[in-house]
């Protein structure tokens, strides 16, 4: 993705497919979900995609803990890619994936958006005890992995089950 792909951006006139992956035992989910092996890159090269993608375009991830350090972590990042008309796709949670033409419903925006401010809240209690920072910045990870736990077991494919399941 280099200053030549900007000029191919603007030039193409159909979606594409990318994926962000946190170890390299991930890249066969997304390539399930149709995305070629030159598009497929590390969580490290997620601003360098974002700034290769356009409206359209398609981000696919195996699972949002592998996305994300946290549930407000990805509440923030959704909200990045929906203002900019990024398709987003989920291999785990497929109740969050979204488009222009299927945006988040309602609901689930505002169960995101509970886990992501339940999470900053008890961040900053942390952030603001009398702890040692090294048991502070210890606490707040264990927190945003915990919060994500939450998201990923309402989310996950088979997690919203219907009555009488």
């Amino acid at each position: 993705m280099t200053g030549t792909d900007g000029e191919s951006r603007k030039n193409r006139n159909t979606s594409q497919k990318f994926g962000i992956i946190s170890r390299p035992e991930e890249a066969h989910i997304v390539r399930k979900m149709g995305v070629t092996g030159g598009r497929i890159v590390g969580i490290q090269g997620l601003k360098p995609l974002l700034a290769h993608m356009s409206a359209g375009d398609a981000l696919c991830i195996p699972t949002v803990s592998s996305f994300a350090s946290g549930a407000y972590d990805l509440f923030c990042k959704m909200q990045y890619l929906s203002g900019r008309g990024i398709e987003f796709q989920s291999g785990n949670e497929r109740y969050l994936n979204f488009s222009s033409v299927r945006p988040l419903s309602a609901v689930e925006v505002e169960t995101l958006k509970f886990f992501a401010s339940r999470e900053a809240e008890f961040s900053r209690w942390v952030q603001c005890s009398k702890l040692p920072d090294v048991a502070k910045a210890s606490l707040v990870k264990r927190i945003q992995a915990e919060y994500l736990a939450n998201v990923v077991a309402v989310f996950y494919n088979s997690g919203i089950k219907k009555r009488g399941n």
